[in-house]
Formats: C-alpha cells, sequence, structure tokens
C-alpha cells in the first residue's frame, strides 16, 4: 500500500490524476449509456421493422384486431422514449439518479420484450448491464453528496448519526450488488469455456483444433476466471477491472465487427440470435444486430472503469479498511 502510494505521487507530480479521474469516470459514463442510446437510434432508424418485430414475438395477440396493430405500433415509440429519457437525465446531469432508475427498469424488461428470455447469454448480458447501472448510480450518489458538502448545503454531516450510517451501508450494498451483477457475463463466459475445454480434453466436437489455439484458450480462461474472482471476492479490484476492460473492449472489436460487415455484399446468418439462427439476412441487418452487441459490450466495458476510478468499496477484502484515496479523489473530500 506504502509502495503504491508512493506511485500514484510520483505520477500526480507529472500528470494531473485530478483530470484524468474526472475524463475516465466521464468516459466511463458515456460508455454505460451508449448501448441505450445506440439501441433508441436503431428503432428510430427501423421503426417499421421493429413493429414488425413486435408482431412476430406476439405482443397484443389476444387483443382485437385493430388494437392489435396499435399495440404493436405503439411500443417501439416506447421503447425510443424509455431510452433517451434515461440517457438525457444522466448526461445532462438533470437527473442522474433517476436516469439510472429509468435504465435499470428498462435493461430488466428488455430481454422479455423481444422475447429472449430462454437466451442465457442475452439475460446475463443484462443482468451485467444492470450492475454496471448500480454501480453508475453509486458514483452518482456519491457525488451529489460530495456537491452539498462543498456547497455547504449540509445533508450527511447535519444528518443522526445512526442515518449516516444507514446511507452508507446502504451506498456500499448497492455497490457491491452492481460489482456482483457486473461479474454475471463473465461467470457464464467462463463455465462456457471450461465446458468447451474439457469436451476437447475427452475428444469432443472441438478436439480438431491446434495445440497454440488451445493453449491460448486455456490462458484465456485462466485469466477470465481469476480476474472475475478477485473481482467478486474485491481483491486488486481496480487491476482486474482494467484488465477485463481492456481484453472486452479488444473482444468486441473481433467478435462484433459491425463497421466491417456493414460494407459487405454478403448475406449473414443470425446465429446469436435465438429463434432466427439458420435465419439468412442481408450486411444492413447483420450488422444493425452486430453494432447492438459491441455497443452492450462496451456498456460492459464503461461499468468496469467506473469500478476502476471508484474501487469496490468497502464490501470487499482490499477497501474493507476505507477505500484506497487517489489523489484526485482528495482534492474534493
Amino acid at each position: 500500500m506504502a509502495a503504491l502510494a508512493t506511485v500514484l505521487q510520483a505520477i500526480d507530480e507529472r500528470v494531473s490524476l485530478k483530470h484524468v479521474h474526472r475524463r475516465l469516470q466521464a468516459f466511463a459514463r458515456v460508455l454505460i449509456v451508449g448501448t441505450f442510446m445506440d439501441d433508441a437510434l436503431r428503432v428510430m432508424c427501423d421503426y417499421r421493422g421493429q413493429a414488425a418485430t413486435m408482431k412476430s414475438v406476439g405482443w397484443g395477440v389476444s387483443l382485437p384486431p385493430g388494437s392489435q396493430a396499435a399495440v404493436q405500433s405503439l411500443m417501439p415509440s416506447v421503447f425510443i422514449a424509455t431510452q433517451t429519457i434515461g440517457v438525457l437525465l444522466i448526461l445532462t446531469r438533470l437527473a442522474p439518479q433517476a436516469g439510472c432508475l429509468v435504465l435499470v427498469a428498462w435493461a430488466g424488461v428488455h430481454p422479455f420484450m423481444y422475447a429472449q428470455q430462454k437466451n442465457l447469454e442475452f439475460l446475463l448480458e443484462s443482468v451485467t448491464i444492470i450492475g454496471g447501472l448500480l454501480i453508475l448510480l453509486t458514483s452518482e450518489r456519491a457525488i451529489a453528496t460530495r456537491e452539498r458538502l462543498l456547497s455547504g448545503g449540509g445533508g450527511v454531516l447535519g444528518t443522526p448519526a445512526e442515518q449516516k450510517e444507514a446511507q452508507a451501508n446502504e451506498k456500499n450494498q448497492l455497490l457491491f450488488a452492481g460489482r456482483l451483477m457486473l461479474c454475471a457475463v463473465f461467470v457464464y463466459y467462463s463455465v462456457k469455456m471450461s465446458i468447451e475445454r474439457v469436451q476437447a480434453l475427452l475428444g469432443g466436437p472441438i478436439n480438431h483444433e491446434d495445440p497454440i489455439h488451445a493453449l491460448f484458450a486455456l490462458f484465456v480462461l485462466l485469466l477470465l476466471v481469476s480476474g472475475t474472482g478477485l473481482i467478486i471476492v474485491g481483491i486488486k479490484s481496480r487491476w482486474c477491472a482494467m484488465g477485463l476492460a481492456l481484453v472486452m473492449g479488444c473482444a468486441a472489436l473481433y467478435k462484433h465487427p459491425w463497421f466491417i460487415t456493414m460494407w459487405s455484399s454478403n448475406s449473414f446468418k443470425l446465429d446469436f440470435v435465438v429463434g432466427y439462427e439458420d435465419v439468412q439476412v442481408d450486411a444492413w441487418l447483420y450488422s444493425d444486430h452486430q453494432r447492438y452487441f459491441f455497443f452492450q459490450s462496451m456498456s460492459t466495458v464503461g461499468a468496469l472503469l467506473l469500478l476502476v476510478v471508484h474501487g469496490p468499496g468497502p464490501l470487499s477484502a482490499d477497501e474493507q479498511d476505507g477505500p484506497l484515496e487517489f489523489a484526485s479523489e482528495k482534492t474534493v473530500a
């Protein structure tokens, strides 16, 4: 700890950690809400297609024919409005906490609106996004508290000790829940890759892979399992979150290259969308879905970066005696 403090002080003499802290926090905030901005724009640009999707998944089938069409046509408008309002409340700083709650509610119902509740990966990605939003909500509450104190508005310092402790416990529990939910998709990938490695050892369907690829996959699996476990427990969480953010950012660029496929004249299979595995679509529609999953991954990257900024909180092995204070944080305390 003393060595880390020395390194931070040396860096702070050359680089303003206060500005780095604020810029990283702002960048993470934009990444977290980026998936909602993209989805609202996607629905707006393909409004008729979205209404047709609502019809294909069965929304409003129990209503009279005239009402069915009205409901199916109205639902995309609700999707656009909900996500746009949530994003604007956060980015304009008008009511960021309310914006977080709006987006949490939307992320919770989103898989069910598109009949993706049987897609385990999709569900867990939504859980991970909700975890990122809870971390963002914790951050916004901390910022609001500091601003009240700096403006002389009292707040926490003017409340009874029991209420102060209750507020601190609520914040710590919220951050802990966000940290656990953030790891949901990484746990899924760890289990999935572990099963694939076992199948390879037992002569399963991927036993034809070359040794170099097998060793690389095993190395990635070990990093993923160890990094996820350390974040959950709260050991070296900032460093693990930074590592996972870099890996996930690179993986999103590799797995969802919508910026490349959108220019293609070929057709593709929607093999990553449950219920559409054998459906052949043109490059534009394929890239549209790839872009959605790309920004979903980048939202998780943003949440991981926010974890780097604020740390795992007192409900962790690293910071149970108090958070590690960066130079930038001391200036606003």
